[in-house]
């Protein structure tokens, strides 16, 4: 079984549907921070794509630790989130600034309270909290579906860019601590570093954030240009048809 969550409008054939509001008639129906109704172990591929954001913090650790109870050893999980670290860089500089903030917040939370954005993520911190919660082989991923995971960010002097942070993972063991002790202590210090106060429950870190989000960026931007070496090359066969 796959699950596609915060699926509002998208059916993507092949998974099962999940959300919190009933108005899109969801196939499971749930608050994916109180718990979701799965048996433990017995999902093979879980979807987020512009989920997290949408969460307070630690609710998203939560809801993080959820995906990993219910995914079977082995299973795949695929979230997307707004790339914190670009549009911060871009509002800083004024580049697109409105619209980074706006993505960084989420204005659409005025018509829907669902959109509202409570919490951010970069590359690295998304690293960390999957790491401990037993997940590797870290890598970019693209969708089939035209959701939010494609999403792009007009910008006023320049070609449009990718705003959207999508890691994929592989659950390989169970979680290296006891999540409900430090989703606790992370609700008592919500400001405090994530990996210090995991430390205290017992995870030890393994693996470079830094190295990780490196590979990440890398895989992106070969995709990029790939996807523009392939538009060049369909240019070039249009120009060749019309000159026949």
């Amino acid at each position: 079984m796959k699950l596609y969550v915060g699926s509002r409008d998208y059916k993507p054939e092949g998974y099962a549907s999940v959300d919190i509001d009933p108005a899109y008639n969801p196939d499971i129906l749930c608050d994916i921070t109180k718990g979701i109704p799965c048996e433990t172990g017995s999902i093979e591929e879980i979807v987020a794509g512009h989920v997290l954001e949408h969460l307070e913090w630690p609710d998203s650790f939560w809801t993080l630790a959820e995906f990993s109870r219910i995914l079977q050893v082995g299973g795949i999980l695929k979230v997307a989130i707004p790339d914190m670290t670009l549009l911060t860089r871009m509002a800083q500089s004024g580049d697109s600034a409105f619209h980074a903030i706006g993505l960084i917040y989420g204005t659409d939370g005025r018509i829907n309270r669902f959109q509202q954005h409570r919490y951010g993520f970069t590359a690295s911190m998304i690293i960390d909290i999957l790491e401990v919660l037993g997940f590797t082989n870290f890598d970019w991923w693209n969708s089939n579906v035209n959701d939010a995971s494609n999403g792009w960010i007009p910008r006023e002097e320049d070609e449009h860019m990718a705003i959207s942070l999508n890691v994929m993972a592989a659950k390989a063991t169970e979680p290296a601590v006891d999540v409900r002790e430090l989703h606790a202590r992370l609700i008592e210090r919500p400001t405090s570093d994530f990996n210090s106060v995991a430390a205290e429950v017992g995870h030890t870190k393994g693996i470079s954030a830094t190295t990780q989000c490196t590979k990440l960026y890398q895989r992106i931007h070969f995709k990029l240009i790939e996807a523009q070496q392939r538009i060049k090359y369909l240019e070039d066969e249009i120009k060749k048809r019309e000159n026949v």
